[in-house]
């Protein structure tokens, strides 16, 4: 089987997840359901317990609830006649069963034997003007430890980081001895303790041949001495300290967290994950910087490239995107939860007023069709992406 195709049951079970979370609340607060449904019509096999019917369609993309009287609210155990707050918890119970999922992935994951990479974290450039240039770090020089913190390998050194932006960090520092011919020599080398401080806004400068305005623009010849692939019009992107950062004579060991570890450890994956989908999201809004964004064609090529590593990783990749899922749905955007949110939220503004389900069904109808075609919009450069060979990984 192709591996790509790993996208369906993935896709299928968050989105049922999702619709699980409404169907749960929705059942709790006694709206009348009248079907869940895993997968989309037409119907393959249902049944009917009291007066629910449960149904399997053809379409494995997912499920839905069907509840009487969603926008309309002369039904007495409608949707829309319930209160204020039991409509938004129906509305929010499918992103938080989405934000939920990831939790109990991570922490089984850390709790079974897992691979994990460990090795020095070394410096392979600096960025000009950057704090670290400025607290005399230099490329070669492996950074050991963060505030005490064993840094086993790279992705721990960006963690720690962004955790603590904006404050005075100590890094313990194995200077380079490339000065000396002998890199790498133990017995050349010498360790310090460095003082830095983590940018929270760090600068996207433009190469150019000669810089006219200094706060947006770097020379050619600077840039490159921080990343030789830089070509003059690319985006010189720096992180908080302005270094580039690798693991040097990495190795892969077994490693596993017991479960008083593996929860909270899961609880702190999670939110970096969210802080970094709010920080893309915002960056998208306010300065047109696509996070990453793409369809269902291209999450079906990341599926397909992250299931040539592993099974590990596939459930990671599972993780990540129920994050999303649950994020996005909540944003004020009409046709998804978030905008029917909105919705509800404005009528307990308007001390109990509601806009008429027709205007919000247009709305909500104008919101799917642009959404439709914004998939459209990047199915497209995933399409154009796949056709040129271009890789996620």
């Amino acid at each position: 089987m192709p591996s790509w195709l790993l996208v369906v049951p993935v896709l299928s079970l968050l989105v049922f997840i999702h619709e699980l979370g409404h169907f749960l609340t929705a059942k709790k607060f006694g709206i009348k359901v009248t079907e869940f449904g895993f997968g989309f019509p037409p119907r393959i096999w249902g049944i009917t317990f009291g007066e629910t019917r449960y149904s399997i369609n053809l379409i494995p993309l997912g499920g839905f609830v069907k509840m009487v009287g969603e926008e309309d609210p002369t039904e007495p155990r409608s949707f829309a006649r319930q209160s204020i707050l039991k409509r938004s918890i129906v509305l929010v119970a499918g992103s938080f069963m989405n934000l939920v999922l990831p939790i109990f992935i991570f922490a089984i994951i850390l709790a079974l034997p897992h691979d994990t990479l460990v090795g020095t974290v070394t410096i392979g450039g600096i960025a000009p003007n950057s704090p670290a240039e400025k607290s005399g770090l230099r490329q070669g020089d492996a950074i050991l430890e963060v505030n005490s913190l064993k840094i086993s390998n790279h992705m721990d050194l960006v963690k720690e980081i962004g955790r603590l932006k904006g404050t005075e960090v100590e890094l313990l520092v194995r200077k380079s001895s490339s000065n000396l011919g002998i890199l790498g020599s133990p017995e050349f080398t010498t360790s310090e303790y460095i003082y830095i401080t983590p940018r929270k806004k760090p600068p996207a400068l433009k190469v150019v041949d000669k810089v006219s305005i200094p706060e947006e623009e770097i020379e050619l010849l600077q840039a490159q001495r921080y990343n030789p692939s830089l070509k003059i019009g690319d985006i010189l992107q720096q992180g908080s300290l302005g270094v580039l950062i690798g693991t040097s004579n990495g190795k892969i060991i077994k490693d596993r967290l017991p479960l008083h570890q593996s929860i909270p450890t899961a609880f702190s994956k999670m939110g970096e994950v969210i802080s970094f989908s709010a920080q893309g999201i915002g960056n998208l809004f306010s300065k047109g910087e696509n996070p990453g964004l793409t369809g269902p064609i291209g999450i079906a090529q990341v599926t397909g490239e992250v299931a040539k590593v592993g099974i590990a990783p596939i459930f990671e990749l599972t993780a990540l995107i129920s994050i999303s899922l649950g994020i996005v749905n909540l944003l004020p955007i009409p046709a998804l939860d978030g905008g029917r949110l909105m919705f509800v939220l404005l009528e307990g503004i308007r001390g109990g007023k509601r806009i008429s389900p027709q205007k919000e069904g247009f709305i909500h109808l104008a919101g799917f069709m642009l959404l439709i075609g914004l998939v459209v919009v990047m199915s497209y450069f995933d399409i154009m992406r796949i056709l040129s060979g271009e890789r996620f990984f």
